[in-house]
């Protein structure tokens, strides 16, 4: 089983994209106002790409939010449902780590 990812494991991956694709935003805007008339093609292309980036991040994000939502509604259903095993799982895993932890004499 793979451990789903918390949506706070992604949030500074998704906000350093928000990041670089504002930058980009900025440079074609910057470039649009230098240029001839000769690469407002390319420039035009440029800022396509970068709405479809902007919408395919965002498009990331939503699935992330569902994801981690949909896994801490299992996890709350599981808990409720198994009440007692869950209460014996973390007595285990709390004895385990204090048995590791502890200092030997």
């Amino acid at each position: 089983m793979v451990w789903p990812m918390k949506e706070s494991d992604a949030n500074p991956a998704l906000e350093q994209l928000h990041k670089v694709l504002a930058e980009l935003e900025k440079l074609a805007a910057s470039v649009s106002e230098s240029a001839g008339g000769a690469s407002a093609e390319r420039l035009e292309r440029l800022q396509d790409a970068l709405g479809a980036a902007r919408e395919r991040i965002r498009d990331t994000e939503q699935s992330i939010r569902r994801s981690v939502s949909e896994s801490a509604k299992a996890a709350d259903g599981f808990v409720h449902e198994n009440t007692w095993l869950s209460i014996a799982i973390a007595a285990a895993v709390a004895f385990l780590l204090g048995a590791l932890t502890a200092k030997r004499e």
